[in-house]
């Protein structure tokens, strides 16, 4: 399952683990067309030309990569905000617990 980190790199972060998404879900939150590959490590600084303000990176094991998603990190070019409120509306409320 990808996972989504936010990071500020004003902060000089590595990035924080917001969430870790089955596919369908991932691909409810992020928009494919917003996605930039920045490769196979961890970003070191922005390459937006913008050192301010959150980015959401996704990264995407080589053993979860499929036809529309190589393995490697990427940046969604997209405000957190609307990322955040999409997360909220694909987490599950947790099950009731019968006994």
């Amino acid at each position: 399952m990808p996972n989504l980190y936010f990071w500020e790199p004003e902060n000089q972060t590595h990035g924080i683990l917001h969430a870790v998404l089955p596919w369908e879900q991932c691909n409810r939150v992020i928009d494919r067309a917003l996605a930039i590959r920045l490769g196979d490590e961890f970003p070191s600084r922005p390459n937006n030309g913008s050192a301010h303000g959150t980015l959401a990176i996704l990264y995407v094991r080589s053993e979860e990569a499929n036809e529309e998603w190589t393995a490697g990190f990427y940046r969604i070019d997209a405000d957190v905000t609307e990322i955040r409120e999409g997360l909220s509306s694909v987490k599950s409320p947790p099950s009731p617990v019968r006994r």
